[in-house]
């Protein structure tokens, strides 16, 4: 059923990397399925191999062709070169086998009408056998060795952290674009790990840094994030399923990635002696409240989203040691332009729908939303990461600034200032339990923190864009969490096995951090 849900979807082909393994990958299969042929024709077949330079090579020869250029295809069809793809071994040999049969079916089609035939069906049987098992046996030899790679990389050469090494997970992101960038110019070593689910447009412009390195990886791999860690002292972990609609398609994936996920980025990295840690929250994790809240108020998330942040935080505090210092930092709204563009956040979505249906829609006029840019939201990570540990050791700060609290209806006059022609419709019947308030005084008094942005100023970004031919529609997949998970297909990602820990997390209400987020108050 994958095979004919993704046949001839251009979605690999346009993500295929030409990197050397992908290029040896392709050569080996390639090679395989031409020996195949070749031995089967000689030996089944009875033929010499003097025929190879006779009349009855123009049959042979321009077959194995056509069957390699197939299978090339086929085999790319279904993401088997895909550098990120997440597959056990014996995923992989079972995978591609059942593609080999799809092949042999085909090609046994062919042949049985075709004149004289190229090869014999026992030549046809003999050769796809030989193709699977060189082809099978080469992935089980590269796995080998990589095992092999990988405990000497444990035993040998593990380094001591260095704080002038920095690895973000998620790298590649909204957030992570926009900060990768700000750490390079600091001098600092940075290793991007990201699943570049995305490609790599978003870091184009230090693409080629020589402080960079980009591990193409689903940071959910046990091995990667050990031998991303060796030698690491900083770890930024901003991956994740972000949003209320992406994490509302499949629950149980969302607690996979956004908290079980987590918890192995977080016990690695204690484990591998990294010293800083700083995890990605959200204000949403507030959800619902009249009052102002802070970094001492109550949870109240309204999403599964939200609840995803509000356990994560409880697992890394439980982490937290004098050696391992956990900062969580719960950003406000974010809104604006980075490396990777995206038109799912309430801001950016309106202005774009404002330049280009002159319609600025807004739902619950009335709620309350704190907001940041996102280069400000870079910034805080810069500021934490450079604040002495003891002002951030075992503490949650609130990203943003407080004359950035507005209610979505006075973000649509803001809208309407710059985009006159564009009409405000209000649905004064939508419910959305979601409205807050919030004090960003902590991390403004202890780290000396202050957006640079305004509102004002990220409005007149998006419209600007939005004016111009450098994005395509902003309804587009490629804009959207949600849209572009739901292409992309929640299965591909694989999974833990969720053992019920991470359920009781989901219910806390409070995390005592007046010493420390490491003591979770159940609900």
């Amino acid at each position: 059923m994958l095979l004919l849900k993704n046949f001839l979807s251009p979605q690999y082909f346009i993500e295929l990397k030409p990197t050397f393994r992908v290029i040896m990958r392709v050569a080996v299969d390639v090679g395989s399925i031409w020996i195949a042929v070749l031995i089967s024709w000689l030996l089944v077949d009875g033929k010499g191999v003097v025929a190879l330079f006779t009349q009855e090579a123009t049959r042979i020869l321009p077959f194995a062709g056509l069957i390699s250029i197939f299978a090339f295809i086929a085999y790319t069809d279904a993401g088997i070169y895909r550098v990120a793809r997440r597959r056990t071994l014996l995923a992989k040999t079972i995978h591609l086998t059942w593609i080999n049969v799809a092949l042999l079916t085909i090609a046994g089609a062919a042949v049985s009408f075709t004149t004289p035939a190229a090869v014999s069906t026992h030549a046809l049987l003999m050769m796809f056998t030989i193709a699977s098992s060189l082809q099978c046996l080469a992935r089980v030899s590269s796995a080998v060795l990589r095992s092999e790679d990988a405990g000497q990389s444990d035993r040998g050469q593990h380094e001591e952290p260095d704080p002038n090494r920095v690895l973000v997970i998620g790298g590649a992101g909204y957030i992570g674009s926009a900060l990768v960038e700000k750490l390079l110019k600091l001098g600092l070593q940075v290793s991007v790990l990201d699943a570049m689910h995305f490609g790599e447009e978003p870091l184009a412009r230090v693409t080629g840094h020589p402080n960079l390195t980009l591990i193409r990886e689903d940071f959910r791999h046990i091995e990667v994030l050990t031998r991303a860690m060796s030698g690491i002292g900083s770890v930024i972990h901003l991956a994740g399923l972000v949003g209320d609609p992406a994490c509302a398609v499949d629950p149980d994936l969302t607690v996979d990635i956004n908290v079980t996920g987590t918890r192995l980025v977080g016990e690695i990295a204690k484990a591998r002696g990294v010293r800083r840690f700083i995890f990605a929250s959200s204000c949403s994790v507030y959800g619902s409240c009249d009052e102002i809240v802070d970094e001492q108020s109550r949870f109240n998330p309204q999403s599964l989203y939200a609840r995803s942040k509000v356990a994560s935080e409880a697992v890394l505090g439980s982490l937290s040691s004098r050696d391992f210092v956990v900062t969580c930092l719960r950003f406000a709204t974010v809104y604006g332009i980075s490396g990777r563009t995206r038109f799912d956040l309430v801001v950016n979505l309106l202005c774009a729908k404002a330049v280009r249906d002159g319609v600025i829609t807004v739902y619950g006029a009335d709620q309350w939303r704190p907001f940041v840019h996102v280069d400000d939201v870079a910034a805080a990570i810069t500021t934490t990461l450079r604040a002495p540990a003891e002002l951030v050791a075992d503490e949650a700060f609130n990203v943003g600034s407080d004359n950035q609290n507005y209610t979505l209806g006075e973000v649509a006059e803001l809208i309407k200032k710059q985009v006159p022609g564009a009409e405000i419709v209000s649905d004064p019947d939508f419910v959305d339990k979601r409205n807050y308030r919030v004090s960003f005084e902590k991390i403004r008094t202890r780290l000396g923190f202050e957006p640079a942005w305004i509102l004002e100023h990220g409005i007149a970004q998006v419209t600007a864009l939005m004016r111009t031919n450098r994005v395509g529609h902003y309804s587009l997949p490629t804009y959207s969490n949600v849209l572009s998970l739901k292409e992309y297909g929640a299965k591909s990602f694989g999974g833990f096995k969720i053992t019920g820990w991470e359920n009781e997390l989901m219910n806390i209400d409070r995390i005592n951090a007046n010493t420390a987020p490491n003591r979770p108050a159940a609900a």
